[in-house]
């Protein structure tokens, strides 16, 4: 079955409430919800060990996932703009995986990966910076081929399939920068900048193939009617590669901000506790100017 040319409707008031807003997506949320609120973030005694932030940041996942997959975004993006395509993905992997991260408490991140297993095995090794930033850059630049893409979205199978693949790498990608267990925690705040920069290189050229071919890469949106006249599919195509660089630059800029901000803060309890040292010291030295 190829890309499925039959939906093709000339208005969204053409699919049923069934398309426009998925149950699937809606069960997954509730099911997601129940799992985290009833079992990830209860510690030992059944007692709550998340924080405000964390339970919001679950919330957040959750709201911007059944916005990004659950509503009418989904089949706009999945058979007319490739530039709304592109804020799913964005949102999905920029936003979505590293909510998730940080929704988890860390005791419980360290109940997990304490147990030795073939998978936490595997998710130590591609937790390792360079091997998250290659993998999570390589399979997000090969969906951006043609050929792959094409495949993907004309196949429910491998597009969700492709999707879980970058959700996960995504996942990995975040790690090295927000690892909530401070014994794994390896990269310093420096390092943690250069490798959100390493990011940003490593996902231009897909961004930049997709800003600046003058032809139509993808066959899924050559021919689908224009539901937006002021936006014919090429433009539609330049500005999906532009959307996914700004996203990611303003999410990267944030992140940097937050590892700045962490840096400066420890440096200045450094400092605190050297001047401490040295008054207590020179107290030492010199008893009588007490």
């Amino acid at each position: 079955m190829h890309h499925n040319h039959h939906t093709h409707h000339t208005s969204l008031s053409d699919y049923s409430w069934y398309e426009l807003y998925p149950p699937s997506i809606y069960i997954l949320a509730v099911i997601l919800a129940v799992v985290y609120f009833r079992w990830v973030i209860r510690g030992r005694n059944s007692q709550n060990i998340a924080t405000g932030w964390q339970k919001a940041a679950m919330v957040a996942a959750l709201v911007l996932m059944i916005i990004i997959k659950g509503t009418p975004v989904q089949i706009l993006g999945h058979n007319y703009l490739f530039s709304v395509h592109m804020v799913q993905m964005a949102v999905l992997y920029l936003m979505i995986a590293p909510l998730i991260i940080f929704s988890v408490p860390e005791e419980q991140w360290k109940n997990w990966l304490s147990v030795k297993s073939f998978l936490t095995r595997v998710f130590h090794f591609l937790t390792k910076p360079l091997i998250a930033l290659l993998v999570f850059n390589t399979v997000f630049s090969l969906y951006h081929i043609p050929l792959v893409f094409d495949a993907a979205v004309s196949n429910p199978y491998i597009h969700y399939g492709y999707h879980a693949l970058l959700l996960l790498t995504a996942f990995t990608m975040w790690w090295p920068i927000l690892c909530p267990v401070k014994e794994l925690d390896s990269l310093s705040d420096i390092k943690k900048i250069g490798y959100v920069f390493a990011n940003g290189v490593l996902m231009t050229p897909a961004c930049a193939l997709i800003m600046f071919a003058d032809f139509q890469l993808y066959e899924t949106y050559r021919n689908v009617p224009q539901l937006f006249a002021s936006m014919p599919p090429k433009e539609d195509q330049h500005v999906g590669g532009v959307t996914m660089k700004i996203f990611q630059e303003v999410i990267y800029a944030f992140v940097l901000g937050l590892i700045f901000y962490r840096w400066v803060k420890k440096e200045r309890v450094r400092d605190k506790e050297d001047l401490e040292m040295i008054k207590r010291q020179n107290n030492r030295l010199n008893p009588e100017l007490k």
